[in-house]
């Protein structure tokens, strides 16, 4: 079975599956046993108990305990959480800015899940309210396909998390590496999608900083329509530190943020 499993490009499968396909009894002791002697053999290694699903471990990912996480992520993720999506330093660096190792694999989903942790690997759950309007594309990883944001949603996620990505420095790397790829489009559907005045505030801030400036004057054709009040660029405000207020934006920053936008800029 898990040779015929591996040859569609599957490497997740439910533990009443593997029983029907090797003539067992689901949850029955036959096909238990088998599980368990398979696992202590390193040849799957157990995704989610919950519900069960296995993961088959290629020799070449022994060292890791378990496949790559985009080999199995869309059928772990396909019916207990359609909407989900790649985000933040996961997404970008499937894009292509991969400024910050960051170890773990970073997934949206609506409600809160744990921390998924298989061999060697994690996976992170950050919870979004309004998860199925962001716009995703659905791409073809090495062995899989999986719902990622796109670029300017990629970054608009950023922005909001920003505290938990590496600060502004790192979100303005991202944004910095993404931005030649990013569309008016793009834009406008993000911001549209999300409907948060203060992050829209901030992203167009951003972009502007950093040379989008067609694409901030997407931000601010929205904005427009919307109620504004002054925001910080960051979170929490520093109240120690003089700031200067872009009546453009309604965004507040320091001297400091201002010349890092700009040596990125160039």
């Amino acid at each position: 079975m898990l040779r015929n499993l591996q040859s569609q490009a599957r490497y997740l499968f439910r533990e009443d599956e593997f029983a029907r396909h090797t003539g067992r009894e689901p949850g029955g002791p036959a096909s238990q046993m088998a599980l368990q002697r398979l696992s202590r053999a390193g040849r799957i290694v157990l995704a989610q108990k919950n519900a069960a699903r296995w993961l088959i471990v290629p020799p070449e990912q022994a060292h890791y305990g378990a496949p790559p996480v985009d080999w199995w992520l869309d059928d772990l993720m396909r019916d207990q959480e359609p909407a989900y999506y790649l985000a933040l330093l996961s997404a970008a660096r499937f894009w292509g800015s991969s400024h910050y190792a960051y170890q773990a694999t970073q997934v949206m989903v609506s409600r809160p899940r744990r921390p998924l942790a298989v061999g060697k690997l994690r996976v992170e759950f950050v919870v979004k309210k309004a998860l199925g309007d962001t716009p995703v594309v659905h791409e073809r990883t090495k062995m899989a396909r999986m719902r990622i944001s796109t670029r300017e949603a990629t970054v608009l996620d950023l922005i909001r998390h920003q505290n938990t990505v590496g600060g502004l420095e790192a979100v303005a790397r991202i944004a910095h590496d993404l931005l030649p790829k990013m569309t008016s489009v793009g834009v406008r559907d993000a911001v549209r999608a999300l409907n948060q005045v203060p992050a829209g505030q901030r992203f167009g801030f951003m972009l502007d900083q950093l040379g989008g400036g067609r694409l901030a004057d997407t931000v601010a054709s929205w904005l427009h329509q919307q109620r504004r009040s002054v925001q910080p660029l960051v979170t929490p405000r520093d109240q120690a530190t003089m700031h200067l207020v872009d009546g453009r934006w309604a965004i507040e920053y320091t001297s400091n943020q201002h010349e890092l936008l700009k040596e990125m800029r160039g």
